[in-house]
């Protein structure tokens, strides 16, 4: 079990556990985020929550934990707009090389029914499964400013992608910065290439899908105003 207050470094977390007598064993990232929301004493859970909770953890496991939500599609209306504007400020951290999260008042108290995010986050552990099951942890070095500002730009326009009101248009973004938060936390080289390419991927995705919506908007529109 991490002990409260052990000091841990900027973008990754430990994610082992030992006991006398047996060797550590790796536990993934989400299982521990699964965990603290399962015995999180209040019905509800606000983003400052969670910052508070995770902060000196590191900005990736607190980007994870606001991305996993969005990972599958959701009939909780806003809950895209609701996380990634978070994600787009810590995303910014990365870029400048501020290692220590900080939320502006208004957003750290948006928050959700603590029942609603345990669901959420179970619902996308199922989709990482495959992921966290091949991790290599370690292979990536820790700070790297080049990483951290490729990792943060990429981020960032995910999390603009996923805060825009497109119809199906969360899961891609979202996945991406689940899984390039994940290789940030366990400090997975591959994986983080792999998430890189699938953030670049999900960008396309979103914007084909966000050109098909203002193209049908602008043709009813056209329909409409021409039957006035």
């Amino acid at each position: 079990m991490v002990t409260p207050g052990a000091h841990l470094t900027p973008m990754q977390h430990t994610t082992t556990l030992a006991t006398p007598g047996h060797a550590a064993v790796h536990v993934p990232a989400s299982d521990l985020l699964i965990e603290a929301v399962r015995n999180w004493p209040h019905p509800r859970i606000t983003v400052g929550d969670l910052l508070d909770a995770l902060g000196d953890r590191g900005i990736g496991l607190l980007m994870l934990v606001l991305a996993l939500p969005c990972v599958v599609p959701l009939p909780f209306l806003g809950i895209s707009s609701l996380l990634g504007a978070p994600i787009m400020i810590l995303a910014g951290h990365l870029v400048i090389g501020r290692h220590v999260p900080w939320l502006p008042g208004f957003v750290r108290r948006r928050g959700l029914d603590t029942k609603d995010l345990l669901r959420m986050l179970e619902g996308a552990k199922a989709r990482l499964a495959k992921w966290e099951a091949r991790l290599e942890p370690g292979t990536l070095a820790l700070p790297d400013r080049g990483v951290e500002i490729a990792a943060g730009i990429m981020l960032f326009v995910n999390a603009f992608m996923l805060a825009l009101p497109i119809p199906w248009g969360n899961p891609a973004p979202a996945s991406a910065i689940a899984l390039i938060s994940i290789a940030l936390v366990e400090a997975d080289r591959k994986l983080f290439r792999i998430a890189m390419a699938i953030g670049a991927a999900a960008i396309l995705v979103d914007l084909v899908l966000g050109a098909a919506m203002l193209g049908a908007a602008l043709a009813a529109f056209g329909f409409a105003t021409g039957r006035l």
